[in-house]
């Protein structure tokens, strides 16, 4: 007898974390489109690939295009925090995970005449066995500390709580959401989770994790379309840039990271932008698939093409 199918997965959205939570076809595959697209990119060769949406309302679309490629990113594998602490440098920056803290600062020193071994850093001393993971740092622009974030539905979906730690201590922060930021920060407020897995909503803000100042990890940074040419060229770490929007996408010929995706939003009058990744295509592109290069199918309302082009 043939297994009984299993069901297919339903995300809803909900703007509180206690308020109603919606449920609607569009949610899963918009979050599927930035994991597709991570997954195209791993075994892409050296080509830009360019991703165009035309959606009716961009309500959500970038933010949850975001966090699918944020899912995807993994963790990296850490060495035991006291190896890490044996290897440093004094003055070297690190950002370190325990039970109830996010941590960046510079390290001191590490007294192993002590039981167990304790460490200085980030002007504070710290038992090595309460660390849960510890990662140098190239750079530290401000040390900070946060309080340690739980993974809520979304992340235990994508089976992140099993690497959790080592997800904060080192991710990737490899993806740029440009937009308005009025609108991006009113879709980062919401909250996501798996129809019926009966855990804790994630936050998309939590997903996405903005990088400010005050931020002790993060994984995305996020810079207005008004004033992108401040900003230009992006930093050459960034291996995702979502355009929201017509004021971003008209940035799309200058933007070289590998993959780019462009949210265009059909309820706006203004061809601009899609002229512009037409015209893009058209002169410089070679098409890929959608359905069959990428893995994701179309759906209902929504138009989508992809290509890619030399950097």
């Amino acid at each position: 007898m043939a297994s009984p199918s299993r069901p297919p997965t339903r995300l809803a959205l909900s703007e509180s974390l206690d308020g109603p939570a919606s449920a609607a076809p569009w949610i899963g595959p918009m979050l599927a489109l930035g994991s597709r697209a991570a997954r195209y990119r791993r075994s892409s060769d050296d080509r830009q690939l360019v991703i165009t949406v035309s959606v009716p309302s961009r309500n959500y679309a970038a933010a949850l295009i975001g966090c699918g490629w944020v899912l995807a990113s993994g963790a990296h594998a850490l060495r035991n925090p006291l190896e890490t602490l044996r290897a440093m440098e004094p003055g070297q920056a690190l950002r370190a995970v325990n039970g109830r803290q996010v941590v960046t600062g510079t390290f001191s020193y590490l007294d192993e005449a002590t039981s167990p071994p304790e460490a200085q850093f980030a002007g504070s001393r710290w038992r090595v066995d309460g660390i849960r993971a510890l990662a140098p740092l190239t750079d530290l622009d401000t040390p900070a500390r946060e309080t340690r974030p739980e993974p809520g539905s979304i992340e235990h979906m994508a089976r992140l709580d099993l690497t959790w730690d080592a997800w904060l201590a080192l991710p990737a922060a490899d993806l740029a959401i440009v937009g308005t930021l009025k609108w991006l920060e009113l879709d980062f407020d919401a909250y996501l989770a798996k129809k019926g897995d009966g855990l804790t909503p994630s936050s998309i803000r939590a997903l996405l994790k903005p990088k400010t100042a005050k931020a002790a990890t993060w994984y995305t940074r996020v810079l207005p379309s008004a004033r992108l040419a401040d900003h230009l060229p992006l930093p050459t770490d960034l291996k995702a840039v979502i355009l929201d929007g017509n004021g971003a996408i008209r940035y799309l010929g200058e933007i070289e990271a590998p993959v780019v995706i462009c949210v265009l939003d059909r309820s706006v009058a203004d061809e601009t932008a899609a002229e512009l990744v037409t015209q893009l295509r058209n002169t410089r592109g070679e098409p890929v698939s959608v359905e069959d290069d990428l893995g994701w199918p179309l759906l209902g309302g929504v138009e989508a093409l992809a290509f890619t082009v030399g950097l």
